[in-house]
């Protein structure tokens, strides 16, 4: 199952801050940082997106406060809450080898040996581990795959695989 992306929510505008049009923004990153070297983004309305010019950003406790060079007033920036900042998948940084995107996981098969197991719907954050949500096949089930070195074997985003060897009792 393939699917077509070609933006990546980043981060969700949760309210304003101040009266000059600063937004706070809940990051949806690992790297909070990487707002700071932003220089644009994009914002959804229906079907279109508009871009964005970053002033400034910066990080207040764990959140991100934005100031936009087309949001001059807290009214202007009041009309945002509750949307995503956004960039192309073609501007995302690129991650070190044997790390992805959330979004390059959601949709692949996963396999034990030659036995489909069923397709990566989330990846939650644990904090100690990313643990892989995967939709049983042929049901409604769902398996809860740690996602270590000991059980994830192969992750081949041109396949479309994930090929994993779990441990006694998991299925259970």
């Amino acid at each position: 199952m393939s699917k077509i992306i070609t933006f990546v929510k980043i981060g969700q505008i949760i309210n304003t801050h101040g009266n000059r049009g600063e937004l706070k923004i809940y990051p949806l990153t690992d790297d909070i940082n990487r707002f700071c070297e932003l220089d644009h983004v994009f914002i959804r309305s229906g079907e279109d997106y508009r871009e964005y010019r970053v002033n400034r950003a910066r990080i207040h406790r764990d959140t991100v406060i934005i100031s936009f060079g087309e949001i001059k007033d807290m009214n202007e920036a009041e009309k945002l809450k509750g949307r995503y900042l956004e960039l192309p998948v073609k501007e995302l940084k690129p991650l070190p080898p044997g790390h992805y995107y959330i979004f390059e996981l959601v949709g692949l098969a996963v396999y034990e040996g030659d036995i489909l197991l069923g397709e990566v719907t989330d990846v939650l954050k644990t904090g100690s581990n990313d643990v892989y949500v995967v939709k049983a096949s042929g049901g409604n089930k769902q398996i809860l795959i740690p996602a270590i070195k000991e059980v994830v074997k192969s992750i081949d985003l041109k396949s479309g695989t994930i090929k994993v060897i779990l441990p006694p009792g998991l299925l259970d």
